[in-house]
């Protein structure tokens, strides 16, 4: 078992473990062990961008290297939504699946049509720079439009707990083999993690564990884009996108209903995902970044 704080994962063993259902002591046991640790996120409304230079934010300007271009798509300027800087999360990554120091960056597209953050990979700029010592705040491009400013938002960070979503791979040999799986454990287990274990975040970013999904588990959003499948093909190659679910991991989530944050002009209630393979983030490889987009 991770090292984690102690007081948070043996609540949640407790409250498994005494949980009044028709699982098996051997079941239980076996979720347990599917505990994962995460990192949320608390943010909070800045009147103007005069968070230190470096520090984890979203929204207003972003703090580059000064040899590092403000990133631009299709010769327009993307949308800058947050930064996290991985020396103020080390001490919250318990499994040290992250570098001690460097920053991750997400800008996205907008897609004009619809005026509204853009969902294809393409138009997505998120990358990890690890050297910060030579940062500068940007200034807005003149070519970037009043709407496409985020107001800034302070970010600090906390240790949290997940357990994989109720249609995740890992939970379907519980969902098999008990009727109302779902109701009788998995919707008790939720909400006891988010209410009493995690509650003092009423928003769902975070930043690795076990996704906190919308519609299905993410990792089968990941492995279908990654295979390049269309929606049409979901079912009739679900086997082959399952198989390549299980070697993603998710990284981020950025969440635009956050009330501190006016990402849901962009975002509406949806919540941006990203992830990558396992393999990559434990050699700590943010270059294949995979992206998503879940909504109400």
């Amino acid at each position: 078992m991770f090292n984690f704080k102690k007081s948070k994962l043996e609540k949640l063993i407790k409250f498994i473990k005494k949980s009044d259902n028709k699982l098996s002591v051997d079941d239980k046991e076996k979720i347990i062990k599917l505990i994962k640790p995460a990192i949320g996120i608390l943010t909070k409304k800045m009147e103007s961008d005069n968070w230190k230079i470096g520090g984890s934010k979203i929204g207003g300007k972003p703090d580059l290297p000064k040899d590092v271009l403000w990133p631009r798509v299709n010769d327009s300027d993307l949308v800058f939504c947050a930064q996290y800087n991985f020396s103020e999360i080390k001490k919250f990554d318990v499994e040290n699946l992250l570098p001690e120091k460097g920053m991750l960056y997400v800008f996205i597209g907008i897609n004009g049509e619809y005026n509204e953050f853009s969902i294809e990979q393409k138009d997505c700029k998120i990358f990890f720079i690890e050297n910060l010592e030579d940062l500068e705040r940007k200034e807005y491009p003149t070519t970037l439009k009043t709407e496409g400013k985020v107001e800034p938002a302070e970010i600090q960070y906390f240790e949290s707990i997940t357990i994989p979503d109720d249609e995740n791979y890992k939970l379907i040999y519980f969902d098999e083999k008990y009727e109302d799986f779902y109701f009788h454990f998995y919707q008790d287990t939720e909400e006891y993690i988010a209410e009493e274990l995690n509650g003092i975040a009423d928003n769902m970013h975070q930043i690795l564990g076990e996704d906190k999904s919308i519609q299905s588990s993410v990792v089968y959003e990941y492995s279908k884009n990654e295979l390049n499948m269309s929606d049409e093909k979901y079912t009739e190659k679900w086997n082959e996108i399952l198989d390549n679910s299980k070697t993603f991991s998710n990284l981020l989530q950025l969440d635009c209903m956050d009330s501190n944050t006016n990402l849901d002009k962009f975002g509406g209630s949806g919540v941006f995902y990203i992830g990558l393979k396992t393999k990559e983030l434990e050699n700590k490889n943010f270059n294949n970044l995979m992206i998503s987009f879940q909504t109400t």
